[in-house]
This record gives C-alpha cells, sequence and structure tokens, in this order.
C-alpha cells in the first residue's frame, strides 16, 4: 500500500512538474552567463550551462530565459567554450541514446572543468539512464558538495537521487529526499 502510495505520489508531482510553464527563475547563480560572441552579434541570447541539461527526470533541461545585459559581452576563456560544446554534444548524444558517446564526452569536460557542478549533474542523469543508479546517486550528492547558491540544481540533484532509490527498492532512503 505504501509503494503504491508513493509511485502516485512520484507520478502527480512528475506530472505537475512537467506542466509547469513558469520559466521567470533566471539564470543560474553558480556560473555567470557566457556569451558566445557569434550568438550575440547576431542579437541571440548566449549559451549557459543550462542551455545543455538533458530532458530527463529532473526540471534541468534547457532554461527559456535567457536575458543578458550588455555588460556580459566579455568573450568567455577557450576552456568554458570547450566545455560547453562537449556538454552541448553530451547532450545530443543523450537524446539519441548513445549513452557510451555521452559519457566519454561528459569525462572528457570534467578533466577540464573537476569542480563543475552541472556536469557532475549530467554525469548522474547519465548513470541513471543506464541504470547504474548507485552511481547516479553517488555523482548527484557530489554535485551537490559542489554547489554554490544554486538552489534549482540542488532540487534536480535530489530528485534523481530520490528517484534512484526508488528504482533500487529502497522508498524509505527515497523519503529522506
Amino acid at each position: 500500500m505504501v509503494k503504491i502510495y508513493l509511485l502516485l505520489l512520484f507520478i502527480t508531482a512528475l506530472i505537475n512538474g512537467c506542466s509547469s510553464t513558469d520559466y521567470s527563475r533566471g539564470q543560474s547563480e553558480q556560473s555567470p552567463p557566457v556569451v558566445d560572441q557569434s550568438r550575440s552579434e547576431a542579437n541571440i541570447p548566449p549559451r549557459t550551462f543550462e542551455d545543455y541539461q538533458p530532458k530527463v527526470i529532473t526540471t534541468a533541461a534547457v532554461s527559456q530565459s535567457r536575458g543578458l545585459s550588455r555588460e556580459h559581452s566579455t568573450r568567455p576563456p577557450a576552456s568554458r567554450k570547450a566545455v560547453l560544446d562537449l556538454l552541448k554534444q553530451s547532450k545530443t548524444a543523450m537524446d539519441e541514446q548513445n549513452y557510451h558517446e555521452a559519457e566519454s564526452l561528459l569525462k572528457r569536460a570534467l578533466r577540464i572543468e573537476p569542480d563543475n557542478a552541472w556536469l557532475w549533474h549530467n554525469m548522474a542523469v547519465l548513470q541513471f539512464y543506464r541504470e547504474n543508479y548507485q552511481q547516479a546517486i553517488q555523482q548527484a550528492l557530489k554535485s551537490n558538495n559542489l554547489l554554490k547558491n544554486n538552489k534549482k540544481l540542488e532540487s534536480d540533484n535530489y530528485k534523481v537521487i530520490k528517484q534512484s532509490y526508488i528504482e533500487l527498492g529502497k522508498p524509505e532512503k527515497a523519503a529522506e529526499y
């Protein structure tokens, strides 16, 4: 009975989360917006880490609010652009269910920026899709340890952890998150 209740609660929360259209939360507080010079010249908003989040069990999918002031018009470091490119490629690979390629791309990005909470979150989501639930939990926890005042990403990591515990048949642990 408890399992059925938890399942219904999860499905209701998932449906409510998917039907939400509130995109007014703005950019992440963790990392400043990154500007792609070619995009800013064409009046197209720049891409950030949130733009390349996989559409998965979390709500960390592509952010629709991309407003940016003119003061952020400096060119990003080459390493940041490389990480964003790798993240974009990994999202595409995940969308195509090419998990091996996505993992390889995320590992390359993590070699460049090992303390990037967004990359660890993506790795957690990837492990969830590969049904490596223990690794998904560990990587989501690592992402939370690297956070700097980003409540949305923290919440998304907890969703990965909770769903992983449910898949592992541990609803009592899932209830802690």
